[in-house]
């Protein structure tokens, strides 16, 4: 029920994020509780998608950045989001998202209710991508295998072995003949989909690779490895044409490429956003995007003028390509997640001896009613509340039904003997805080942060 690796320090910080949403009307794509980790938009350019470590994936509008479907199922993070076209008679596009807990999920975008859950991967799925005829899905994950599904009845078509790492990323040629992946093991493969047809190794990078992009014609194929280089290729004849290697000061995690081929954006490790020309060996535009110390994701709208990128904080950004301007004037302001000092474990003081061992909570739980969702319920109100009883959060079938009322005695026993083993079968990762006293600690500032809300 309490866990996540980042603390929020008191109440003040989390009063500052609602505040920060409450004005979300104006700002970028603002709504996930946890790192984004894909961003996608939609190929008619009226829509993004998005992927959050929340465990939930998100239907927006692009033109006004609102929130049109939030896609509750998986029990992990989310790590990549595509589209597929709408069901007959639908309004908006269907989404596929892809996740820790080894499975993909289609979604419907009128409802938010799943259509399908495809699973067999035997790992974490990272990627995925649609044909451009929207009748299949390939997904990609560190099983080392690329799998075909059939987009309509979920149906598992193909498997693809031949990567000897985990598989990082996956795209379909643009007519929808072959697969491209690329993963850990530095090799780019390229898998024909045509029945008898043999797979093959298109590239050997010798560095992991962590994004691939294809041009909209399939002549540019661009990825982005740990060696700090963005590498361009010639996909007809399998050449290398550039290596952009001087800029990155860290591995290159996303890569993107205009539909026409024309520009190339990566981002990575150092948090930098470069804009470049094909062609050229100097960034068009940096952009220094600080507040994500990472970027992960990033996408082109279909005409270019826009890029968006996600990344450590809870916020998708976008900037104009031609001038390198916010798309909304101004950028959403970095919504921080603090975290508390190591001294605090050695206080005098049992509530900030707790809000040390809340570090290991925060990242997925709220403080406050109304905050950002997060991969775990809120606590406020903790204290006499039922398990598994708030309002608006997905319970697994663990947390269900189940007989026991959050107190003092209740929390002590959850820490004591790990999720796993009070409710067997339950999505929370197992944390145990085996010493007594760090246990009545994290009560001591649980009591104090959640006091206004549960003494009401």
């Amino acid at each position: 029920m309490f866990y996540g690796a980042v603390v929020i320090r008191g109440i003040l910080l989390t009063t500052a994020l609602l505040l920060m949403m409450a004005v979300s009307a104006r700002a970028d794509f603002v709504g996930h509780g946890a790192p984004v980790r894909d961003v996608e938009i939609s190929p008619d350019g009226r829509y993004a998608a998005t992927a959050g470590f929340d465990d939930i994936a998100i239907l927006w509008s692009l033109a006004d950045r609102s929130q049109l479907a939030r896609f509750y199922g998986h029990e992990a993070g989310v790590n990549a989001v595509t589209f597929l076209p709408p069901l007959p008679g639908a309004a908006r596009p269907r989404v596929i998202s892809v996740s820790d807990d080894g499975t993909a999920r289609i979604w419907d975008g009128d409802t938010g209710t799943i259509l399908h859950i495809l699973q067999g991967h035997e790992k974490k799925v990272v990627a995925v991508a649609a044909s451009p005829d929207g009748r299949q899905v390939a997904t990609a994950s560190w099983d080392r295998t690329v799998r075909l599904w059939d987009a309509t009845s979920g149906q598992l078509l193909r498997i693809f072995t031949g990567h000897t790492n985990s598989v990082n990323d996956v795209v379909f040629t643009p007519k929808g003949e072959s697969l491209i992946s690329a993963g850990y093991d530095g090799d780019i493969r390229v898998w024909p989909l045509a029945e008898g047809a043999e797979s093959y190794r298109f590239a050997k990078v010798g560095f992991p690779i962590n994004g691939l992009a294809l041009s909209g014609d399939g002549t540019v194929l661009v990825s982005g490895s740990s060696d700090q280089t963005v590498r361009v290729w010639d996909v007809e004849s399998g050449t290398l044409k550039q290596e952009l290697g001087n800029q990155h000061d860290g591995a290159v995690l996303a890569v993107a490429i205009s539909l026409d081929g024309k520009m190339i954006a990566s981002g990575g490790v150092g948090g930098s956003l470069y804009l470049w020309n094909i062609g050229s060996q100097v960034p068009r535009i940096s952009l220094q995007v600080e507040h994500y110390r990472a970027v992960w994701s990033l996408a082109f709208t279909p005409d270019g003028s826009r890029i968006y990128a996600g990344g450590i904080d809870s916020v998708v950004r976008g900037w104009l390509t031609a001038t390198g301007d916010s798309v909304i004037g101004q950028s959403t302001r970095f919504q921080p997640v603090e975290r508390v000092p190591s001294s605090m474990a050695f206080s005098d003081d049992p509530v900030e001896r707790g809000s040390y061992q809340f570090r290991k909570c925060a990242i997925c739980h709220a403080l406050k009613p109304g905050g950002p969702d997060r991969s775990g319920p809120s606590l406020a109100g903790i204290f006499g509340r039922p398990a598994g009883t708030l309002p608006g959060y997905t319970y697994s079938e663990a947390l269900k039904n189940t007989p026991v009322v959050w107190d003092e005695e209740t929390i002590a026993h959850l820490f004591e003997i790990g999720p796993n083993q009070m409710f067997p079968g339950t999505k929370m990762p197992e944390q145990r805080l085996t010493n007594y006293r760090d246990r009545q600690d994290l009560i001591e500032f649980l009591k104090q942060a959640t006091r206004d809300i549960s003494t009401k």
